[in-house]
């Protein structure tokens, strides 16, 4: 979605909300999953989410994903199939493993070369203020020691340590929050827990159950979902918890993850799929469960949204580390067009990437967090700490934050100008300094009216983001 302008206004719901008659399936799915439908109806989070997202995660703005798990040494396939899916991390659901076998595949998985260390001294070193990472994922594998289920890095593998008490420790050393993510709904090694997809689908994963065999969802909240959470929140120093997936999730269900949280953990912050799905509509009387929305995979906004979001993208089509079957990776220019977008429009930018099976960062994330790192080293004052674009519309060049004065504007330009000539209408002020953010040299400019006029030298400044400095007059 990134480079694209969405002609919305965000408020009430409008006529662009509904499905006319005479539209066709997909126009009025468009009109569903549009921002203006799902954030029509929105209202200011509670004072207590305020302030828990200002303490830190309003200005961190850029944080690390991270998608392992037994998932990851199998690379997108297993015995010729499950390839096809474009998220690995969905290898036991996409090839049909049953639990045995899924069961023995974990009792081989060993990633001993995993460093808590070397992570969070990369991701702090590239510019990365917080990680979040999969304590469970739908696999219902656990990266940590649980008393609830011995399918757990601990108790079911060879490597017989706890990855994210390591990962929590090093993580707090070196300055980063740190998160876990946990899916609250979704377990493929629960036969009560629900699937998004068709529920026939169940007794592929679960060959041997009766045939008579009626799910209850509740049954698996109570016996593994919510005590897993319990140990989370309870025995390591959480500052965010990731909820995904929230099939058949009601808001009683809801309510009890929430509380769960917030009695042992009251700074801790919940996104909000624990009950949204990231292309649901916001619901007002469901907004008291989480204080901010994760917002659809891998996508950005292209108008400042009306609360805090954030979009959860990756290094690559697949989250979990994938070679096998089709799978690639963006370019450099694309991720930080991308996190610049959404810082702009009011959001956070949570990128992922899937390490190898053998525990080590997956050597391609690890260039593209460097690449981002090396122009935040430069360019991060127009990011860290900013506010959303004022003027409320995607410019030409690329976009606009502004710092928390209000008498500071970064113009983010994408797309180099070949004439030089730059124009900004609408300026909220009078402009008394431009100059390039990275290097200082001042860029000349004139101003008519709200209009600025502003020439630029020849050479681009930077292949991926020239940052200029607006200085506004108090």
């Amino acid at each position: 979605m990134a480079g694209t302008v969405l002609a919305v206004t965000l408020g009430g719901a409008t006529a662009a909300s509904r499905a006319p008659a005479g539209k066709n399936r997909a126009e009025a799915q468009q009109s569903r999953q549009s921002f203006e439908y799902r954030f029509g109806d929105v209202t200011p989070p509670s004072p207590a989410s305020q302030r828990r997202l200002a303490e830190w995660y309003q200005d961190a703005k850029y944080g690390a994903f991270i998608h392992f798990g037994v998932y990851s040494m199998l690379a997108g396939e297993y015995q010729g199939r499950g390839a096809d899916h474009r998220y690995s991390e969905w290898i036991r659901f996409a090839a049909r493993i049953p639990p045995a076998e899924y069961h023995a595949l974990a009792a081989t998985f060993n990633p001993a070369q995993f460093d808590a260390e070397e992570w969070a001294r990369l991701f702090q070193r590239c510019g990365l203020r917080y990680v979040v990472i999969t304590a469970k994922h739908h696999d219902g594998f656990a990266l940590f020691k649980s008393a609830v289920s011995p399918f757990n890095l601990v108790d079911a593998t060879p490597f017989k340590r706890d990855l994210i008490a390591e990962l929590s420790q090093a993580c707090h050393r070196h300055g980063l929050k740190f998160g876990v993510y946990y899916s609250q709904a979704q377990d493929w090694d629960e036969p009560d827990a629900p699937f998004l997809n068709n529920r026939a689908k169940l007794a592929d994963l679960n060959p041997n159950l009766p045939k008579n065999f009626v799910p209850d969802m509740d049954r698996y909240l109570r016996q593994k979902a919510l005590p897993q959470v319990e140990e989370l929140v309870k025995n390591y120093e959480l500052d965010l918890i990731w909820f995904d997936t929230p099939a058949g999730m009601t808001p009683a269900r809801a309510q009890q993850f929430h509380d769960l949280v917030r009695k042992y953990r009251p700074h801790c912050l919940i996104n909000s799929r624990l009950i949204h799905s990231g292309k649901a509509k916001i619901e007002p009387e469901s907004q008291h469960l989480y204080d901010y929305v994760s917002i659809g995979d891998k996508e950005v906004p292209t108008v400042p949204l009306p609360i805090y979001y954030e979009s959860p993208d990756s290094v690559s089509t697949s989250y979990a580390y994938k070679t096998k079957g089709e799978v690639s990776y963006h370019s450099v220019t694309e991720m930080i067009h991308r996190l610049v977008d959404t810082v702009c429009f009011n959001g956070n930018y949570l990128l992922n990437s899937g390490p190898m099976g053998n525990g080590q960062l997956d050597p391609k994330a690890v260039a593209t967090y460097e690449a981002i790192g090396a122009w935040l080293q430069q360019n991060g004052e127009s990011i860290y700490g900013t506010t959303p674009n004022p003027l409320g519309v995607k410019p030409a060049f690329g976009n606009i934050s502004r710092d928390k004065s209000g008498r500071t504007l970064y113009l983010h330009v994408f797309d180099w100008p070949a004439s030089g000539k730059l124009q900004l209408d609408a300026v909220p002020g009078t402009v008394r300094a431009a100059a390039f953010l990275a290097h200082g040299s001042t860029v000349s400019f004139r101003q008519e009216g709200k209009v600025l006029h502003l020439d630029l030298p020849p050479p681009r400044v930077d292949p991926y983001d020239a940052v200029i400095r607006l200085t506004l007059a108090p």
